[in-house]
């Protein structure tokens, strides 16, 4: 084809900044010259404006969906129109745009194939800086949604399936069709409405990005499996349309699969499911074969039976049939969560401390329903204009909510430290924050800085400007420290800190410990390096309550709580584990007067990064639902604590002949009910010797979570009231087994997993025998 060359450029007209000149025509206006590069079977065009250099992407249907307007190389340069337009062939076009600078190029190459097409934008000059690329676009009548693409993975070594991020996916809904773009990363808080983060890796003498764009009636998943750079044969994935998979009652729940062929021949393919309950039992099935289509999708569904409390864990398989060795698989959980009202209003307990915000759904409302539904009435920090659910709404769900933040004035004057805490109180007040939490892990963060600093800085000009507005009643949190920092608090004690807060916060962080292991002291090394039992949870608790009960009887808020389930690693809690030690550090909370637990997240991700899988980043499985906002039976365990401790006090240990034997005993305005447990299996978990692997000693093959991890069974006979016939006993995730009580007495079994017994005769004076 011939080059088209483009009219003269005037550079003086162009905006100083860059960011002027961004659409110079409509989205949707006619085009008089445009090169247009399709597949052969029309299923993708692209059109290219010769003078623009914009590029329409056009679905099969010739639906103009999706416009790229301009190209940045740098956090202030973009390109403005086309200096070259060629097109190689029927399927290509390349584009030479004009940018600010004269030694920086930058060249797109279009190729357009069967239900995919690919732009490669090839950058140089001294002036690009790969790390802020990004690509100019407007969406035609349509949403844009952040979807990056995952897979699951099974390890080599053995271990429970786990999602790796193979990309990230911008997803455009229509009302009669969807496309994906595809990059190879992307950080959504870099871009906006206007500009998608697209970094460059470094290739020849230059950097290149790609967007890999995939039209079509598929989920962004099935698109994304299409667009990956790496081929991958076919992929499938699980939803169910209640949100977060929680129905409020048992029976048969459909679950939705969508299975993709991503390569360019049919292929014959089976599905096979399977799904297992907390106890283990299975059910299963399977769908097909099927003959699916080049770069198209299947969409079987099947039933699943829940009981009235219950979680499955569910499991697709696709085959190929003429290569039984090409498969792809995918998980999710459901469960059933029975609707409960609380009465502990304003006096509850428990809330959530990252933004509960779903940035890619369910919306906030859903959200809003989900934290009331296992018993949240807390939100760490909401204020106007920081992400997730505004002021507003927290109060029309009745939610109550706080205001976390820092930015703590150190080594400015008494005026800049005045404006700053008029600035904090002014945000808190208009809030309507019930507490204001000044700062984060400052002991770990700004190590720099002392708790003296901390005081004077901070603290000091918050108070005196509180005290200037009557209106600012909000009570005052110290920092969230992270642990119990026992060598910082004694510093901000020196420094008169306590009489400037009411409450004590910190982040009691727990290791690879059960959740009533308090290990010997020392806690640190001799040079001040926490040891790993440093993070510990009741040892720490019981340094807390002491703290804040010697220094003016403060509140304590435990403002980030968590069970992390890093996959296959040591150090974090198993799906069931995590479950028992959400049961056990809620109670253990109650135990020790704490005002709040804040649960450090709803779901599995971070804020930076919302949806995206990383198997070996800690960070990213602190949640009580996983990454496709499903629950973990976590999610049933914080409901289940919080059900029984809505209203409830603490009256004390239950205690044995066995000293391994374990018991709390709470009362409440329907009756009391206890937690008991033993701990002949020890305090420390995931220390099994065969699910080690000696070549990578962060590696623990972790168990799957309907397989019981607790080996030591101990029958205890307990008492009961002369009258009761029927003793109920919970499992961590509220699952409920009756025994029959006779003569005063009834027969349990008892394990390292905490369960709640209702109608037992139990004091905090007596030693049961076991």
């Amino acid at each position: 084809m011939p080059e088209l060359s483009r009219r003269t450029f005037v550079r003086g007209s162009l905006a100083a900044g860059g960011t002027g000149l961004l659409a110079t025509t409509l989205p949707g206006a006619a085009h008089a010259a445009e090169l247009t590069a399709a597949d052969p079977g029309g299923t993708v065009r692209l059109a290219v404006d010769e003078t623009s250099g914009q590029i329409r992407v056009l679905d099969a249907g010739g639906v103009h969906r999706l416009t790229i307007t301009h190209f940045k190389y740098s956090g202030s340069a973009r390109t403005f129109g086309a200096s070259r337009v060629t097109q190689p062939s029927a399927t290509e076009i390349e584009i030479e745009y004009v940018t600010q600078h004269p030694d920086v190029t930058v060249k797109a190459v279009i190729v357009a194939g069967l239900r995919k097409a690919r732009i490669r934008w090839e950058v140089s000059g001294p002036a690009a800086t790969p790390d802020d690329f990004a690509i100019g676009r407007v969406v035609v009548n349509g949403t844009e949604t952040y979807r990056p693409v995952a897979l699951w993975n099974r390890e080599t070594g053995g271990g429970i399936p786990y999602e790796t991020s193979h990309g990230a996916g911008y997803a455009c809904t229509y009302a009669d069709n969807r496309l994906l773009l595809r990059l190879r990363d992307s950080t959504l808080r870099f871009g906006d409405a206007t500009w998608m983060h697209a970094p460059g890796v470094a290739s020849g003498t230059g950097y290149v990005t790609e967007a890999v764009l995939v039209p079509g009636l598929m989920r962004p998943h099935a698109a994304g499996v299409i667009a990956r750079d790496v081929v991958t044969p076919l992929g499938v994935e699980l939803w169910a349309d209640q949100p977060f998979h929680v129905w409020p009652t048992g029976g048969a729940k459909t679950v939705h699969a969508q299975v993709v062929n991503s390569l360019t021949t049919a292929r014959q393919v089976r599905l096979a499911w399977t799904a297992r309950t907390w106890s283990g039992a299975v059910q299963s099935g399977s769908a097909g074969p099927v003959t699916v289509s080049p770069r198209t999708v299947w969409n079987p569904s099947f039933d699943v039976t829940l009981g009235g409390r219950d979680i499955a864990f569910v499991e697709a398989v696709v085959t190929d049939d003429a290569d039984p060795a090409v498969t792809a698989f995918s998980r999710t959980n459901l469960a059933v969560l029975s609707a409960y009202t609380y009465q502990d209003g304003a006096a509850s307990r428990f809330g959530v401390s990252n933004y509960p915000w779903l940035l890619s759904g369910p919306g906030p409302d859903e959200t809003a329903a989900l934290m009331k539904l296992i018993g949240m009435k807390w939100v760490r920090t909401a204020y106007d204009g920081a992400p997730g659910i505004a002021p507003a709404d927290l109060d029309r769900h009745g939610l109550l909510h706080n205001v976390q933040l820092g930015g703590i004035p150190y080594g400015k004057t008494a005026t800049e430290q005045r404006a700053w805490a008029d600035a904090m109180v002014a945000r808190c007040v208009t809030a309507g924050a019930r507490y204001y939490e000044c700062g984060n892990e400052l002991n770990i963060i700004e190590t720099e800085r002392t708790p003296a600093e901390y005081v004077n800085a901070g603290l000091r000009p918050l108070r005196a400007a509180m005290a200037a507005r009557p209106d600012a009643t909000f009570k005052v949190m110290t920092c969230g420290l992270a642990g119990l920092d026992s060598v910082w608090l004694d510093g901000f004690g020196a420094a008169g800190g306590w009489s400037e807060v009411d409450v004590l916060a910190y982040h009691p962080g727990r290791g690879n410990y059960v959740a009533d292991y308090s290990p010997p002291e020392p806690w640190l090394e001799p040079s001040g390096k926490r040891k790993p039992v440093f993070w510990n949870f009741i040892g720490s608790l019981r340094k807390a309550h002491e703290a804040r009960t010697v220094n003016g009887g403060k509140e304590l808020w435990l403002t980030e709580a968590y069970a992390s389930t890093l996959p296959n690693r040591w150090w974090t809690d198993t799906y069931r584990h995590a479950a028992e030690n959400v049961l056990l550090q809620l109670m253990f909370a109650r135990a020790h007067d704490v005002r709040c637990v804040t649960w450090y997240t709803l779901d599995d991700g971070i804020e930076q990064q919302p949806r995206e899988a990383n198997a070996a980043d800690i960070e990213y499985h602190f949640g009580l639902l996983v990454r496709d906002r499903s629950p973990k039976p976590s999610l049933l365990a914080f409901a289940t604590a919080a059900r029984f401790l809505d209203q409830a006090d603490y009256l004390g240990r239950v205690t044995f002949s066995d000293p391994e034997v374990k018991g709390l005993l709470f009362d409440t305005p329907t009756g009391r009910f206890s937690v008991l447990w033993t701990r002949h299996d020890g305090y420390v978990l995931n220390n099994d010797p065969a699910r080690r692997d000696p070549a990578n000693p962060d590696y623990y093959r972790t168990p799957e979570p309907w397989l019981d991890p607790w080996p030591t069974k101990t029958p205890v006979s307990l008492p009961t009231p002369a009258a009761t016939t029927t003793v109920r006993e919970l499992n961590s995730i509220g699952q409920e087994t009756l025994h029959t009580a006779a003569g005063s007495r009834v027969a349990v079994t008892l394990d390292g997993a905490p369960r709640i017994f209702v109608g037992l005769d139990l004091t905090t004076t007596a030693t049961y025998p076991v």
